[in-house]
């Protein structure tokens, strides 16, 4: 190729580089315009929200009449909520309280150690949580209320620092000085002035003479009864009073009013907590779920609670038994699944209530029937006979659960008249067997289950007004409550 082709192949390749550079600038241009038409990122798709879990706990707080709220409860408290395993933004805690009161740092400190527990807590009253148990309400995010249901005022309670063993309202130690503060500022010195004015017209003597004059008798008035105000108890009971008023707003602030608006939050905790303390002339006055409500606290009635009335007779329960045992306090937990696998009245609990009565009803009468039978072979036959016209009065239920009660029954009778054994032992014994068959509670639980039910079957077989034949469930739950009590106030786990 010579130099005149070499330098016209270069003209070429030129050219042919400056289109494909054109080119590439036009295609670059394009694609910027049509990125500009898209959002400067890209959305990322959104992840699934992940399924809220909540695992529901009740906690307990049952005091006997005497016995109050204070730090040894903290220790128990701990050892509680350590049974919890779930996470707390997991877990809610129904707090259901019984108590007349007690100290209110431990009652505060107590909440927020159940409120690190959880991410929901509810307060449920059954009947009563006066003084620092009404504390312990406020550190809810509401409070469940029946009509039978009441609070009470938060003027701390506290020893008298200079008599012993005598708790007092530090509203007492307070109000004398306050009522004085209040009558000479408003009363007294007005009083003072119109004296040396009716002194001045009277006497004529100098106006600084009969101020001093009036001043003396005002002061002279009011001397013996200031010198009967000891200004110790009035400055420990202010720091009482103002102590609580402190733990109330902190609780009404950072829970349940915690969804207001900033300035409404502030102003509406600090007017219920100071109302709380100083609005009330009676430490035992009744707060109703209605007056509740007027003091701005979120409160839902109980009958909107799904298990309000079974948790008003469990505490029942739980009071009696701690009024005739050395247990004078319950602090305890248990889990939703745990009280629906016990209180399943339409399982076999119910039934084994149900099989045990139906057997138990029938003996005085096979006694008297068989008192001259010695025959294992007829005594048999009897007993079937008698169970087959009994079971015939049966509610409507599936044939496997009428077998079961058959067998049961049969097995019953048959240790009271074949194998000798007393009514009830006999009784106990085949519902113990019927209640570790079903591998549901440990053996301890077991017995203690079936000496409750032996007690209940007893009292039924004693009961003529209970219909048991047509209404078993209705009946027997009650029953299978005082089963949870016993089981709650002696902290037999199940």
């Amino acid at each position: 190729m010579n130099k005149k082709e070499d330098n016209a192949a270069k003209k070429q390749n030129g050219k042919k580089k400056n289109v494909n550079e054109e080119k590439k600038v036009a295609e670059e241009a394009k694609k910027t315009e049509e990125e500009k038409k898209l959002p400067l990122k890209s959305p990322v798709p959104p992840e699934k929200e992940k399924e809220s879990k909540e695992h529901r706990y009740l906690l307990f707080f049952t005091y006997g009449e005497d016995a109050p709220i204070d730090r040894s409860d903290m220790f128990e408290l701990i050892d509680q909520l350590n049974k919890i395993p779930t996470p707390p933004e997991e877990t809610r805690i129904d707090m259901i309280i019984l108590s007349g009161g007690g100290y209110p740092h431990p009652a505060y400190q107590m909440v927020n150690v159940i409120r690190s527990k959880c991410k929901k807590l509810k307060a449920v009253i059954p009947l009563y949580a006066k003084s620092a148990a009404t504390l312990m309400a406020l550190g809810a995010d509401e409070i469940i209320m029946g009509p039978q249901s009441e609070l009470g005022p938060l003027d701390m309670q506290m020893e008298h620092p200079l008599i012993e063993n005598l708790h007092i309202s530090a509203l007492e130690g307070y109000y004398p000085f306050l009522q004085i503060y209040n009558k000479v500022s408003t009363d007294l010195f007005p009083l003072a002035l119109q004296l040396a004015a009716a002194i001045i017209k009277t006497t004529g003597i100098k106006r600084e003479d009969a101020v001093d004059i009036s001043l003396n008798t005002v002061t002279n008035y009011i001397t013996p009864i200031v010198s009967q105000i000891n200004p110790t108890i009035v400055n420990m009971c202010y720091r009482a009073l103002t102590t609580g008023e402190s733990y109330a707003y902190s609780f009404l602030y950072r829970y349940m009013f915690k969804d207001k608006p900033e300035r409404e939050r502030v102003m509406v905790a600090k007017e219920t907590a100071h109302t709380l303390v100083w609005g009330f002339q009676n430490h035992g006055q009744v707060i109703t779920r209605e007056d509740a409500k007027l003091l701005n606290l979120y409160v839902s009635y109980g009958e909107s609670y799904d298990i309000f009335n079974m948790i008003y007779v469990i505490t029942k329960e739980m009071l009696n038994l701690l009024s005739t045992s050395q247990i004078n306090k319950a602090i305890r937990i248990i889990s939703m699944e745990q009280l629906k696998r016990l209180l399943n009245v339409d399982s076999y609990l119910g039934y084994i209530i149900f099989i045990g009565y139906k057997a138990y009803s029938i003996v005085p009468t096979l006694r008297e029937k068989l008192k001259d039978v010695k025959d294992p072979k007829k005594i048999s036959l009897a007993l079937k006979q008698a169970l087959s016209q009994s079971l015939t009065a049966l509610p409507n239920m599936p044939d496997v659960e009428k077998n079961d009660i058959a067998q049961v029954s049969l097995e019953l009778l048959e240790n009271i008249f074949i194998k000798n054994f007393k009514d009830e032992n006999a009784l106990y014994k085949v519902i113990y067997n019927r209640i570790t068959r079903e591998k549901a509670f440990s053996k301890r639980v077991s017995e203690v289950i079936a000496g409750r039910i032996v007690e209940a079957i007893k009292e039924l077989s004693e009961t003529i007004e209970i219909e048991i034949d047509k209404t078993p469930p209705e009946v027997i739950s009650k029953y299978i409550l005082q089963i949870l009590a016993f089981l709650l106030v002696y902290n037999i786990r199940f």
